[in-house]
């Protein structure tokens, strides 16, 4: 038997508290990765859902939790002077097309939610087509330090905020 990093602890609360959601016909988990990376020796988990009632077309949530070297040798090694713990992401994609007034608005209902300390980024993308206006708006909610095993309780408060995040986006989704 192995004792379970951060990473793992945060990584089952993260998956448990999406899951519940799904089960409860509130959103629908429509990606999941948890993946390796033996060349830089981290860990990442993403997991990505969408509200249930607005189906298909619809902004979608990925939430990425990630560790890396330093992290898990500090843990492992019990290494006083590095601290484990965990990168936590949160990010919305959605599809727009007035970039400027659009993404000043998004950037005011997430901060409304989130608070003003949160680093909150948007970046647009599209294909050029001629005449096309449609952008890809991957908007990220930054968090500027590691988590660990003492925000667990602050993670599952989390998801309603993600939740709310959603649905005050939906308006804005092809707009």
């Amino acid at each position: 038997m192995f004792d379970p990093t951060v990473f793992d602890n945060l990584k089952t609360v993260l998956e448990g508290a999406v899951y519940d959601l799904d089960l409860d016909g509130v959103i629908i988990v429509t990606d999941r990765n948890d993946l390796m990376d033996l060349a830089h020796f981290s860990r990442t988990y993403k997991i990505a859902f969408q509200l249930r009632e607005y189906g298909t077309d619809s902004v979608t949530c990925t939430i990425t939790l990630q560790t890396k070297l330093e992290h898990i040798a500090g843990e492992l090694l019990a290494q006083n002077h590095l601290k484990p713990g965990c990168v936590l992401e949160i990010a919305f994609n959605m599809s727009i097309k007035q970039s400027e007034t659009t993404c000043f608005r998004i950037k005011e209902v997430l901060t409304n939610i989130w608070g003003s300390n949160r680093i909150i980024r948007q970046t647009l993308a599209h294909e050029y087509q001629g005449e096309r206006n449609e952008y890809d708006n991957l908007i990220t909610i930054e968090f500027d330090r590691l988590i660990d095993e003492g925000n667990v309780d602050d993670l599952q408060e989390m998801i309603p905020y993600v939740i709310e995040s959603l649905r005050r986006l939906q308006p804005f989704y092809g707009m």
